[in-house]
């Protein structure tokens, strides 16, 4: 009798042929246990895109909170108490956001109510000076024409009330906003207050051997990410000053709307400032083309003197980041986020790059020796 091969007899304990190996033992429940799996990871799914808007205040609250702890950190440096400087963080973000509602906000209204009204007129200058002319016989094309049917299906009530999807959704959206704007300020100055507990809730999760090197890293990565932020914030402000400065130089109708709108656009790290610089510039034209000319000039030496001189003062160590992974994290989370995304991408990129120097790295540089020598 033919001695079975030890590779034979394990086959067939384990049932059989190498044919009937993948096939599972019991199929019925198998595919049951398949369809289970499959429902319940579309319902999380379809869970998770329901309370989208929550996740993101959630976040957007947790980013906040993080941006205003080194602020906490440099009071605590000068002798103040934890909670002394929690509570001064505090007072101080409250009253930003006081002043932006009843400043900021009603300017803004006004500025944008004042271009409305004065389109027309302001059109019609652009339309008879000579560089549209010139422009218009370049191109070979009725600009006139084009612009007044552009001008009449965008003021439209039917058309207004087709691109927001109706009174009543418009409705509903300015109240989430709102909601949503309070929601996220309450959960800045909570996460802000408990950002230690936060931190020691989650160290008592790791086994006790690994929960002080947990610690220092998860200390790391808040600091690193608090810096970014903060600094990134900075960063904005200026420029938005700086723009803020140019318009009301240049005469222009809208200089608190470009100012803020340059502020929210810059916060995407050097993508930002040359996306306004082509949205200011754009703005800038219908004062005059000279006007945009020097705005665009003065931004552009803005933008030199920021990335030489004034980034590398404010942001320090916390920039630790490769200009090629700002550019694809910013381009990866405004695909995947939208602006959030963008503005998130890079202190997600400088957490990954710290666990990558900290754990994965020191990781490698121990294994000195091959496994099978």
């Amino acid at each position: 009798m033919r001695p079975v091969p030890k590779s034979e007899s394990s086959t067939q304990q384990r049932g059989g042929t190498g044919v009937f190996r993948v096939l599972p033992a019991h199929p019925m429940l198998s595919g049951f246990s398949v369809a289970v799996g499959v429902l319940l990871a579309v319902a999380l799914a379809a869970t998770v895109a329901g309370i989208a808007t929550v996740l993101i205040s959630i976040f957007l609250g947790m980013f906040l909170a993080l941006g205003l702890d080194p602020a906490v950190r440099a009071l605590e440096r000068r002798g103040v108490s934890r909670g002394a400087g929690i509570a001064i963080v505090a007072a101080i973000f409250i009253i930003v956001v006081t002043v932006i509602l009843l400043v900021v906000v009603p300017a803004t209204v006004r500025q944008i109510s004042a271009v409305v009204n004065s389109a027309p007129d302001t059109i019609a200058a652009m339309q008879a000076s000579d560089w549209y002319a010139r422009l218009e016989a370049w191109l070979g094309v009725d600009l006139s024409l084009a612009l007044a049917d552009a001008v009449r299906s965008l003021t439209s009530v039917s058309s207004f009330l087709a691109i927001s999807g109706g009174v009543l959704r418009v409705g509903f959206g300015i109240l989430g906003g709102v909601s949503s704007f309070v929601v996220v300020v309450v959960l800045t100055l909570y996460f802000v207050s408990s950002l230690d507990s936060i931190k020691t809730a989650l160290a008592e999760l790791i086994p006790l051997y690994r929960r002080e090197r947990f610690s220092r890293l998860l200390d790391e990565i808040t600091s690193s990410v608090g810096g970014v932020v903060a600094g990134g914030v900075t960063l904005s402000l200026i420029n938005a000053s700086v723009v803020l400065l140019l318009q009301v130089l240049l005469g222009s109708s809208i200089p608190v709307v470009l100012a803020i709108a340059a502020f929210f656009i810059t916060l995407v790290p050097m993508i930002g400032s040359l996306v306004f610089l082509v949205v200011g510039g754009v703005a800038t034209l219908f004062i005059s083309p000279l006007a945009a000319l020097i705005f665009v000039v003065a931004y552009l030496v803005y933008i030199q003197v920021e990335a030489y001189v004034v980034t590398p003062r404010v942001m320090g160590r916390a920039a630790a980041v490769p200009g090629v992974l700002v550019i694809i994290g910013a381009m990866v989370g405004a695909t995947l986020m939208g602006l959030l995304g963008a503005l998130v991408a890079i202190p997600i990129t400088a957490s990954i790059l710290i666990v990558i120097r900290q754990v994965w790295i020191p990781a490698q540089n121990a294994k000195a020796v091959a496994a099978d020598e």
